[in-house]
């Protein structure tokens, strides 16, 4: 019998399609903290069947009945991705599920340190509801309306899992997903434009560097039968110069979703651009050498998920994105928290003379001028090296087809270059190199500097 169709999950299911995706629109931010509080109880009750939480929460003399607030989650220790890599396979998962019906997934392994966790069939199915209710809010109806998802499907992947191994071998295509057409992030721009071209949609969702290479080509005069209504962009910050490319080539309004793969979806953008957590799904802390920030201040994101019976995640402080709270409310009327900045992932990040820290929201400042100046696709990869202080090593992959159009591999390099020394300083050495290939297995991002030999004196 297909797991899907056991009647049980099609109760929760239907229950959660019923009340968690208008949560946030039905509920006060009171009744949204006493709802927090009961799933935090709860999966915290559950992480005590788990061997990884049971031993930690015993050696630190901790047990479910000591939560009764949110603010007894401080009597929790945090977990690590060396305490998930630990106890993997088995000490991962609770004692009364049978790990075969659940489904593994990774991170993306962009510092180089691959994570394994495992997910439920509810799990997705909550996953995607929080999707669908970022929707809502910019008036696309996930049923009726043709929507283009342009993922990340490798086979190790979240996507991949969630929808290849998960969602579609369970259910039918033609039922429930045909509307919904799935594009892979890996391919090239111009095959997923020309699928995208074919199909019409009314919404498009991808990876914010895709994005950006679509519009270059839209500006070229593909994909004339794409006109969709609403955008929105994932997998990294989008700035201001980009996102106006994006919006002006396609003329539609584009939104950003925050999402990591052990949680799920965390945050997205409403019409006002207020940046929403979905405080019903994930718990978020905000701490700066383990002291809750100030709204506005940045501090490291220390992460819980509220729901699943996979992987628990409770208290884990390895998403390393540096993140600053709003503590305000929108006009827009939804409850829970806001998030002011995604300054993005601290293990990736470069260091100036005078202590500043350079995060991937930097870095994506540089290299989208290379589509929003320079109109071009032809920087296929790229990996940089910080070797020293003073010293930057840019290793580029040039697409070969495009080597001959548009600005040459010398202006590529004289953008990026200025690009860097706008945000270290005019005496930065700066090394180009063209390669042939980048290993993706290993970090894009590698600073060599000692951090500990560095006063920090904030984020660039």
């Amino acid at each position: 019998m297909n797991s899907f169709y056991n009647p049980v999950l099609l109760s929760k299911i239907l229950k959660s399609y019923l009340f968690d995706i208008n949560r946030l629109r039905n509920l006060n931010d009171e009744e949204l903290k006493k709802y927090q509080i009961k799933r935090l109880r709860k999966i915290v009750k559950f992480a005590y069947t788990v061997p990884l939480y049971h031993d930690k929460y015993r050696k630190e003399e901790v047990h479910p009945d000591d939560i009764k607030s949110l603010e007894d989650i401080n009597k929790l220790p945090t977990v690590s991705k060396n305490d998930f890599k630990k106890y993997y396979p088995n000490g991962i998962v609770s004692s009364k599920i049978a790990k075969n019906k659940l489904i593994e997934v990774s991170t993306s392994g962009t510092t180089g340190k691959s994570l394994t966790i495992y997910v439920d069939i509810f799990d997705i199915v909550v996953g995607l509801f929080g999707y669908i209710r970022s929707l809502n809010e910019h008036g696309i109806n996930w049923r009726k309306d043709r929507l283009t998802i342009i993922a990340d499907f490798q086979p190790h992947t979240v996507e991949s899992g969630y929808i290849h191994r998960g969602l579609q071998p369970r259910l039918s295509s033609n039922l429930f997903f045909k509307n919904i057409q799935w594009l892979n992030t890996n391919d090239s721009s111009e095959k997923v434009i020309k699928e995208i071209n074919k199909f019409k949609p009314d919404f498009i969702g991808g990876y914010t560097g895709m994005l950006g290479h679509l519009a270059l080509l839209k500006e070229k005069g593909y994909g004339k039968n794409i006109s969709p209504r609403v955008m929105a962009s994932t997998g990294g910050s989008i700035n201001k110069a980009l996102r106006d490319l994006i919006e002006k080539t396609f003329n539609v309004p584009v939104f950003e979703s925050y999402a990591s793969t052990e949680s799920g979806p965390i945050a997205f953008q409403c019409k006002n651009d207020g940046y929403h957590v979905l405080s019903d799904f994930v718990y978020l802390e905000y701490l700066k050498k383990g002291i809750p920030v100030k709204s506005g201040e940045a501090g490291k994101l220390v992460l819980t998920k509220l729901y699943g019976h996979g992987t628990p995640i409770i208290r884990y402080d390895a998403i390393n994105d540096i993140v600053a709270p709003l503590y305000e409310k929108c006009d827009c009327g939804l409850a829970g928290e806001q998030i002011k900045k995604i300054y993005g992932r601290d293990d990736l990040s470069f260091y100036t003379t005078d202590g500043k820290i350079l995060l991937p929201s930097s870095f994506g400042e540089i290299f989208g001028r290379i589509l929003y100046e320079l109109k071009t696709n032809k920087l296929k990869d790229v990996r940089v090296i910080q070797h020293d202080i003073n010293k930057i090593e840019i290793q580029a992959v040039i697409n070969e087809k495009l080597r001959d159009v548009g600005p040459s591999v010398e202006e590529i390099f004289s953008v990026l270059k200025q690009g860097f020394r706008e945000k270290f300083g005019s005496n930065i050495e700066i090394l180009t190199k063209e390669v042939k290939k980048i290993d993706r297995k290993k970090p894009r991002i590698i600073s060599k500097v000692d951090r500990n030999m560095i006063k920090i004196t904030g984020y660039a």
